[in-house]
C-alpha cells in the first residue's frame, strides 16, 4: 500500500548510499536532487553528509612547557570523551582531578586552552578596559565572583581586611587588594611590578596575574596565581622550621646581628632545616632582599618564606618568591598625609633586618656584586603602573643604585 501520508518508518539510508551520495556531490550534483531520489529530506541527507564527513575519534595533546601532559580523545559520533593522563601533578593535567569528563568539560577545557593561548587563565568572563592608558597590562581582565557560600577567607588587621579565595576547580589563588582604615590599596599592582621585575631577573616567583574580585556583588582589584598546593607542595615558613629546633628570630642573638649577617644565618638555617646547598639556600635569601629592596617591600616577615615541602618525593625544596604587595607605599593609608617623600620614607625598611632599602641594595652590591649575580641586567624597567610621586620617585632612586 502506498504511504501516501507520509507516516510510518522513515526511509533509511544506508552507508553506501551516503558514500555514492559524496561522490555525486563532489562531482556537482545538488543535495536536493540526490535526497528525492533516495526518498529522504534534503535536510536529513545533508545532515548525513556531514556527519559521515567527521573522523570517528578526535586527538588533543595537552602540553605543558613542552611536556606532553595528557591526551583527550573525543569520539565524535558517540560524543565520548576520554583522556590518558601521563604525569601526577594534579596542575598539568587536562582535566585536574577529573578522570571521566564529558562534553561540558571538554567544551570548558577547550574554551580556556584557546584564552589561555591568548594569555589568560581560565576565568569565566573578562573584563575590558584601558586603565590610564596601560592597555597593554589590562587588554583582558579576568573576573572572579565568589558568594558567602564560597569559601572566601578574610585576613584582618588593624581595621582593615583582605579576601582570598581558590576557584572552583583548586587551580587558581585569588587574592583581592588589602582594605585598611576605608582605604582600598593598590598592593594587588605591585604583585605585578614584582612579578614583573623578578622575570627581568630570573628571580623564581609565582606570577600574579591582575584581575578583578567580586565578592557579594562589590567588586575589588586584585591579582591570582596557580595554586602550587594543588602539585602537592606545602609552604613550611621559616619561622616554623626553626622553631622545630628550638630557634626563633626573636631572641636577641639574632636581632643584635647585622643585616647581612642575618640574611647569612637564616640561609643557613634554611639550609639545615632542608638538606640543602648553602649556596642555593643564599641565593634564595639573596633574592627575597633584592627584590624587596626595588619594591620597598616592608613584609617580608619570618613567616612569609621559608621552604616547599614536596609530598610526592617527601623532600624539602627553593620555593619561588610570593608575597610582595606591601610595597611602593602602598601599604600605607596614610602616604598622602606625609610632607615630604623622606618623611614617607621614615616608615619603609627591609624586613626581617630592619635596614633601609636604599641601603640595603647597596650593601648586597658590594657583598654579593649583584651585576655579577644577575648578568646583562644593566637596566631594571619598572611596568608603568603606579603613578603616585612617591612610588614614581622611589623607583628612578632606586634606578640610580642599581646603575651605578
Amino acid at each position: 500500500m502506498p504511504n501516501d501520508r507520509g507516516s510510518g518508518r522513515k526511509p533509511k539510508i544506508s552507508d553506501e548510499q551516503i558514500e555514492s551520495a559524496r561522490e555525486r556531490r563532489a562531482a556537482g550534483e545538488s543535495v536536493a536532487s540526490i535526497a528525492a531520489e533516495y526518498g529522504v529530506s534534503r535536510q536529513a541527507l545533508d545532515k548525513r553528509l556531514k556527519a559521515a564527513q567527521m573522523p570517528v575519534e578526535v586527538r588533543i595533546d595537552h602540553v605543558v612547557d613542552g611536556e606532553l601532559c595528557s591526551s583527550v580523545f573525543y569520539d565524535c559520533r558517540k560524543q565520548h570523551v576520554r583522556v590518558i593522563n601521563y604525569v601526577s601533578q594534579l596542575s598539568k593535567l587536562a582535566f585536574g582531578y577529573n578522570t571521566s569528563p564529558d562534553r561540558e568539560d571538554l567544551q570548558e577545557y577547550l574554551d580556556d586552552r584557546y584564552l589561555r593561548n591568548r594569555g589568560i587563565e581560565s576565568p569565566a568572563q573578562y573584563l575590558f578596559e584601558d586603565r590610564d592608558g596601560d592597555a597593554g597590562i589590562f587588554d583582558a581582565i579576568p573576573v572572579f565572583t565568589f558568594s558567602r557560600k564560597d569559601r572566601v577567607i578574610h585576613r584582618t588587621d588593624t581595621d582593615g581586611y583582605q579576601m582570598k579565595a581558590l576557584t572552583h576547580d583548586r587551580r587558581l589563588f585569588i587574592k583581592s587588594q588589602a582594605v585598611i582604615s576605608g582605604v582600598a590599596l593598590r598592593d594587588w599592582a605591585v604583585e605585578v611590578i614584582a612579578t614583573d621585575i623578578c622575570r627581568q631577573l630570573s628571580i623564581p616567583c609565582i606570577e600574579q596575574k591582575p584581575c578583578q574580585f567580586v565578592y557579594e556583588g562589590r567588586s575589588y582589584d586584585g591579582v591570582y596565581s596557580r595554586n602550587f598546593e594543588l602539585d602537592g607542595y606545602t609552604f613550611i615558613s621559616f619561622e616554623r622550621l626553626i622553631e622545630r629546633h628550638g630557634l626563633t628570630s626573636r631572641d636577641d642573638d639574632f636581632i643584635s646581628l647585622g643585616a647581612l649577617d642575618k640574611l647569612k644565618w637564616c640561609a643557613m638555617q634554611l639550609s639545615e632545616a632542608g638538606a640543602l646547598p648553602y649556596d642555593e639556600t643564599l641565593k634564595y635569601m639573596t633574592g627575597l632582599a633584592v627584590l624587596d629592596c626595588m619594591v620597598g617591600n616592608i613584609d617580608r616577615h619570618t613567616r612569609n618564606f621559608g621552604l616547599f615541602f614536596n609530598t610526592g618525593s617527601g623532600a624539602y625544596e627553593i620555593p619561588p618568591v610570593f608575597d610582595n604587595g606591601m610595597g611602593l607605599f602602598e601599604n600605607d593609608p596614610y602616604r598622602d598625609r606625609y610632607e615630604s617623600f623622606d618623611e614617607a620614607m621614615r616608615n619603609v625598611y627591609v624586613s626581617p633586618y630592619g635596614e633601609d632599602p636604599f641601603d640595603m641594595l647597596r650593601m648586597l652590591d658590594e657583598e654579593f656584586d649583584l651585576k655579577a649575580m644577575y648578568p646583562g641586567i644593566d637596566k631594571v624597567v619598572y611596568p608603568d603602573i603606579l603613578h603616585t610621586p612617591y612610588a614614581l620617585e622611589y623607583e628612578r632612586r632606586i634606578l640610580e643604585i642599581w646603575q651605578k
